[in-house]
């Protein structure tokens, strides 16, 4: 069974590792490529990832034939991350009501997170009907992907900035998924975190 959407967020400038981060070399592919076949691996039925720095270089770099897979580039991107955001959560809206948001900078979460997210998702949407969110927790502590389920438009307006979504969880149901999986916490922002994520992965 297909239900739901992905949405993958990787617009940003990356200035502090002064490239595009986006197609930083990891075992023989651009970072991005594989936080995007990760996402496929899942059974979601759309998976966009929205794109702005660079974006003619890393959809010329990066070739994913999967039917589901769409690329989306938000012109707005120097704006901050909430209008990557919000555009990807618009169009995911339009034919979903759930959507998880995954970071394009985080490329060590591991397939069994994804897939518990998942079916964590797909069971709360059969049981629940007002809106909720589900979170991956590492040592107590909330990260990435977020699963939001019986979202509609209009409901992230008053996102702004880089905060992404955390102004509008808060009037939420929260719904916490204990992993044992450090990737969810690990934002590769400069060389030096990818170099230590590569081996605490």
């Amino acid at each position: 069974m297909q239900q739901g959407c992905a949405v993958i967020l990787a617009a940003g400038t990356a200035s502090r590792m002064g490239t595009a981060k986006q197609l930083l070399s990891w075992q023989g592919y651009p970072m991005l490529e594989h936080v995007i076949r990760l996402v496929l691996k899942a059974d979601f039925a759309q998976v966009i990832t929205v794109i702005g720095h660079e974006a003619e270089r890393i959809q010329h770099t990066i070739s994913i034939p999967d039917p589901r897979f769409q690329w989306m580039v938000n012109p707005a991107y120097l704006l901050g991350q909430s209008t990557s955001f919000k555009a990807g959560m618009e169009r995911a809206l339009d034919l979903h009501t759930s959507v998880v948001v995954f970071l394009g900078d985080q490329p060590f979460i591991k397939s069994e997170t994804v897939q518990r997210l998942w079916e964590m998702g797909q069971k709360n949407m059969g049981e629940r009907r007002e809106p909720f969110v589900i979170q991956p927790t590492y040592r107590e502590k909330p990260g990435h992907p977020v699963w939001f389920g019986n979202v509609y438009e209009g409901q992230f307006d008053q996102v702004e900035g880089d905060q992404g979504a955390k102004t509008v969880l808060a009037s939420m149901k929260r719904i916490f998924l204990p992993v044992d999986d450090p990737g969810i916490h690990l934002d590769i922002d400069t060389r030096e975190d990818f170099e230590q994520a590569e081996h605490i992965s």
